[in-house]
């Protein structure tokens, strides 16, 4: 048999442990009625109320746009915002690529975006602007006209800007992805060509459209700077000796073996 003694030393500890525990919980649940106290404190008293709500970076999204989007207003108290949820609303605008909201004590929303910049145009269907990455993020306007148009392209060739899963292994999106690096120079006026667009084909690789007699310039796939960088050099050359109106096309697709087509008489 358990000594008395024993049994009373058990029952004692047991009751230390119901005390402390109870204790404990008591303690857990004043702490948890502060939290809530204080958390509904922050969220309401006009302290933290925003009265500067500073928004940067954006250039084609207007201000109140970018408000609008992120659910920011003045007047909101800082506390009150959920800072996460503004910046997913705004990179899910079409043309904010990054978003950063952040609160600036004691009374300060401080919004910072990064728009796409459109490099050129998509048509699929519709013409689409691309970005410097070489996915689509918006449809296209009149007021893009000037950008370098990507023909022939079929839909899923390129991936969306907002495509976290896309495919960005395709060959047409590859190729255009290292041409779009060399597009400022392609496309300003007074070099040796002018691009005005190209074809893409995931069989013969990228055709630049060009301005003037000589209309296409046949790229194939890869190696786009060493090959426009010997266009040039047979442009010079040409110059020297024949009229470059007796040429229609070129193709550089191995630029060890340059062919061209002269124009027809």
């Amino acid at each position: 048999m358990v000594p008395e003694a024993v049994r009373l030393e058990r029952r004692r500890q047991r009751r230390r442990a119901f005390l402390f525990g109870t204790g404990l919980l008591c303690l857990a649940a004043v702490c948890s009625a502060l939290c809530v106290v204080s958390y509904a404190w922050l969220t309401q008293t006009p302290l933290f109320k925003a009265r500067f709500v500073i928004v940067s970076g954006n250039r084609v999204v207007t201000h109140g746009a970018v408000l609008e989007t992120a659910g920011i207003h003045n007047g909101d108290n800082i506390f009150g915002i959920n800072l996460d949820v503004a910046r997913t609303r705004l990179v899910a605008h079409p043309w904010v690529d990054t978003a950063s909201v952040i609160r600036e004590f004691p009374n300060r929303i401080i919004i910072r975006v990064t728009e796409h910049t459109p490099v050129a145009v998509a048509e699929i269907g519709h013409p689409y602007l691309v970005n410097s990455r070489g996915e689509i993020f918006e449809k296209g306007s009149k007021a893009f006209e000037g950008l370098p148009v990507f023909k022939n392209l079929k839909r899923g060739s390129l991936p969306l800007a907002d495509g976290a899963s896309a495919d960005r292994s395709g060959t047409v999106h590859r190729e255009i992805k290292e041409l779009i690096p060399l597009l400022d120079s392609l496309t300003r006026k007074g070099g040796r060509f002018v691009m005005t667009g190209a074809v893409a084909d995931p069989d013969t690789g990228l055709r630049l459209l060009t301005e003037g007699a000589t209309q296409s310039i046949d790229l194939g796939f890869g190696h786009y700077e060493k090959k426009i960088k010997r266009v040039n050099e047979l442009f010079a050359l040409l110059e020297k000796k024949v009229n470059l109106t007796a040429v229609a096309a070129i193709d550089v697709s191995d630029p060890n073996s340059v062919v061209i087509k002269p124009a027809k008489s």
